[in-house]
């Protein structure tokens, strides 16, 4: 049986160093890496990150396997502290693109809160907000024009890469007066009775429909339809109550 070889010291594996050269890092020294600003040492399979900036330094000892020690450096790298100042630069860019798309939004909403397209944005946010609202993204860029449709577009890349957090999104809608609405904004006469109208309809359906999973899902909504009854009727007593 052949002997084990001990792994060689990461320093001297090209994999390795290619992978560092990827992330901005230079060999300095024979065991140092830098990018300008943070410095990695190695000592075989220990690893010290120090970001350059008085933040706190990591050390790990990883284990003999390519993919797990790229996994877990990447993860260091990707903190804050050891970011570039390019990196940082790049990142101000986007979040001031993030921003203004929110500001733009938020505006429209402002000035045009019934239009087709204001009433599209509302829920877009309030979608990202607290994910009760659903909406067609494919049917509301088909809606938006284009300046509408990119800030649309921005949002969503934000949120996907995580640059969006959940007090930007608050202060859109307070800026929008979206904060101010939710409480306020109350179903019309005709909206009301378009609801009546929808739970006869169901009832009426329920009582002819054998069972099956079709009448399972038509209670539910007749369900969830008494429930916004209910909910309408509480708030309207509510109200009446203040004045």
């Amino acid at each position: 049986m052949e002997p084990e070889h001990p792994a060689k010291p990461l320093s001297d594996e090209t994999w390795f160093i290619a992978f560092l050269a990827a992330k901005g890092f230079t060999q300095s020294g024979p065991n140092t890496f830098t990018n300008g600003k943070a410095t990695v040492e190695v000592d075989g399979y220990n690893v010290s990150a120090h970001p350059g900036s008085g933040d706190k330094s990591w050390n790990a000892k990883f284990p003999p396997d390519k993919e797990s020690v790229k996994l877990l450096l990447s993860e260091i790298l990707k903190m804050r502290p050891f970011l570039t100042d390019a990196d940082l630069a790049k990142e101000r860019v986007e979040k001031d693109r993030l921003e203004k798309a929110l500001t733009g939004i938020a505006n429209t909403i402002k000035e045009n809160p019934d239009t087709h397209s204001g009433n599209q944005l509302r829920r877009f946010l309030w979608s990202l907000y607290n994910g009760e609202h659903l909406i067609n993204l494919y049917r509301m860029t088909s809606i938006l024009d284009g300046r509408r449709g990119a800030w649309v577009a921005e949002v969503v890349a934000g949120a996907f890469v995580g640059g969006l957090q959940e007090g930007d999104i608050k202060r859109a809608l307070l800026v929008a007066g979206e904060m101010k609405r939710w409480d306020e904004e109350k179903p019309t006469s005709e909206q009301k009775e378009r609801i009546e109208e929808a739970e006869r309809q169901i009832e009426s359906l329920l009582k002819s429909m054998p069972p099956s999973f079709t009448h399972v899902e038509l209670k539910r909504a007749r369900e969830a339809l008494l429930a916004v009854k209910d909910a309408l009727q509480r708030a309207k007593e509510g109200q009446e109550q203040q004045e």
